[in-house]
């Protein structure tokens, strides 16, 4: 990307944190880095777009998706993020919950070596498990924040952004599956 379209899409960025009154945001750098997600992430001083992406659009064909981002982040309340830092937390903490039963003795009494197969049986189980409990919460968020997008009546819209990385990204991809129910989801709302 050139320097040029980092500096708009910094300019974008900035402007839509002033306009959405966005809380302690103010990016300068635009980086490209691997993500799980194909948003946009913004922090308190940078842009990170994800890498497979990140030349592939215009800092126009951002703007919605910067926006859609900033919304999620604006509605996100403390206790939304507490609830993000526990996810992958989630396993960890349910073992810290048994752990008094078993120093008090309340427990089975078992092996170390049976005690640590079964601690981790529990670790690897309760992914599965705060995915399930999870993943649900975070889509309502995106949702939400998809929905305000598309009220903004923005041009390019998100749908024209979304349906552009659903043609760029790999066929089969996690991506594209993400990109694909979140088009699915709007488009079955309106």
């Amino acid at each position: 990307m050139n320097p040029q379209e980092e500096q708009a899409i910094i300019q974008v960025t900035q402007e839509l944190i002033s306009r959405l009154e966005a809380r302690d945001l103010n990016p300068k750098i635009v980086i490209a880095r691997g993500a799980r997600s194909l948003d946009p992430q913004i922090s308190k001083d940078r842009v990170f777009l994800p890498f497979t992406l990140y030349d592939k659009l215009t800092h126009d064909e951002w703007r919605p998706l910067i926006v859609s981002k900033l919304i999620y982040y604006r509605n996100t309340t403390k206790k939304d993020m507490l609830v993000a830092l526990s996810y992958p937390l989630f396993p960890f903490l349910t073992i810290l919950l048994l752990a008094p039963l078993s120093i008090l003795g309340i427990g089975p009494i078992l092996s170390e070596t049976v005690a640590s197969g079964l601690i981790l049986l529990w670790v690897l189980a309760m992914y599965p498990v705060s995915k399930v409990v999870y993943a649900p919460f975070f889509q309502r968020l995106q949702q939400t924040a998809d929905k305000q997008t598309l009220e903004l009546s923005l041009s390019p819209t998100l749908e024209y952004a979304l349906r552009k990385i659903e043609l760029l990204t790999s066929h089969g991809s996690r991506g594209k599956k993400a990109v694909e129910k979140r088009i699915r989801s709007f488009v079955e709302s309106t």
